[in-house]
C-alpha cells in the first residue's frame, strides 16, 4: 500500500460498500478486485450474496474488511436492504456485482456525498464495458456529460442505483428499497425510479457526478435483449421479464 494511498483512505469517512450478487461468482470476484485497485476504498465491503449455491470468495487482499453474507432471501430490492442492515457505518455506498470502477470512482463518490450533507444522495455515469462474448450487451447506461443538481419534482428518472451513495439516516428514514420492486421481484423493474422519486418528494437533493464512473459489463447474450428496453441517457432499463437476476 502507498502512502497516497493509505493518506485517502484516512481522509474519508467510515463507509459501507454493498454489493448483492446472485449467482455470478465470476463477475462478482471481478468486480470486488476492482474495488480494491481504485485510489480508495471503503472501510467494508458487504458481499449480500443470494446465489443458489454460495462459493468461497478468494482472498482479496486487506484494503479493507469484506463481509460475506450470505441469504436465501429473493430479489434485489431486499438483498440492498438487508444489506443496509448489515452495514456498519452511516456511510452507504451501492453497486452490482457485473461492473468495473474507474480508479477514482470511490474517491469522487464519497467526497461528494460528504460535501452534499445529509440531504444529498450522489450517483454517478454507467458506461458500457467491453463485450464479455459474441453479442453481449448492456441493458442500461447513464451518459450525460456535465454534473447535474435534481430536486423537487421531475419528468425524468436520474438515480442509477447500481451507482449511489447515500446517508443510512436517509435510506432508513424512507424505508429502504420497495421489495415489491427489482430483479426478482414481483415487478421485475425501477425500484431505484422509485427510490429517486421519494428522495426528491422528501426534500432531498439528487447529485449526478459524472467523474463517479462504473463501467456495466456486457456479459448478457445478444438472445435477452428483447427482454430489456435499454437507457442511454437518464435513469436505469425497465426489464420487460421476471427473474431472480438482475
Amino acid at each position: 500500500m502507498t502512502a497516497s494511498t493509505s493518506r485517502d483512505q484516512r481522509e474519508l469517512p467510515a463507509s459501507s460498500l454493498i454489493i448483492r450478487s446472485w449467482n455470478r461468482p465470476r463477475l462478482l470476484a471481478e468486480t470486488v478486485q476492482s474495488v480494491l485497485g481504485g485510489q480508495a476504498v471503503p472501510t467494508e465491503l458487504v458481499i449480500v450474496d443470494q446465489s443458489a449455491t454460495h462459493t468461497d470468495l478468494p482472498i482479496f487482499g486487506s484494503r479493507c474488511t469484506i463481509r460475506h453474507v450470505t441469504t436465501q432471501s429473493v430479489g434485489l430490492s431486499r438483498a440492498r436492504n438487508e444489506g443496509l442492515h448489515a452495514a456498519r457505518y452511516d456511510v452507504l455506498a451501492f453497486i452490482d456485482d457485473d461492473m468495473f470502477v474507474a480508479p477514482q470512482w470511490y474517491d469522487v463518490l464519497i467526497r461528494t456525498l460528504f460535501s452534499g450533507g445529509l440531504q444529498t444522495v450522489v450517483t454517478g455515469s454507467v458506461l458500457a464495458g467491453t463485450a464479455d462474448g459474441p453479442g453481449g450487451f448492456v441493458p442500461a447506461t447513464v451518459t450525460r456529460p456535465a454534473p447535474q443538481v435534481y430536486e423537487g419534482r421531475i419528468d425524468t428518472d436520474v438515480l442509477a442505483g447500481g451507482n449511489m451513495a447515500i446517508w443510512r439516516s436517509t435510506l432508513e428514514t424512507l424505508g429502504g428499497f420497495d421489495e415489491r420492486l427489482g430483479a426478482g421481484s414481483r415487478w421485475s423493474s425501477a425500484e431505484d425510479n422509485d427510490l429517486g422519486f421519494r428522495l426528491l418528494e422528501a426534500g432531498c437533493r439528487i447529485q449526478y457526478v459524472p467523474d463517479a464512473r462504473v463501467y456495466h459489463r456486457a456479459w448478457r447474450p445478444s438472445s435477452e435483449v428483447g427482454a430489456y428496453v435499454h437507457v442511454t441517457t437518464g435513469g436505469v432499463a425497465h426489464r420487460a421479464v421476471s427473474d431472480g437476476g438482475g
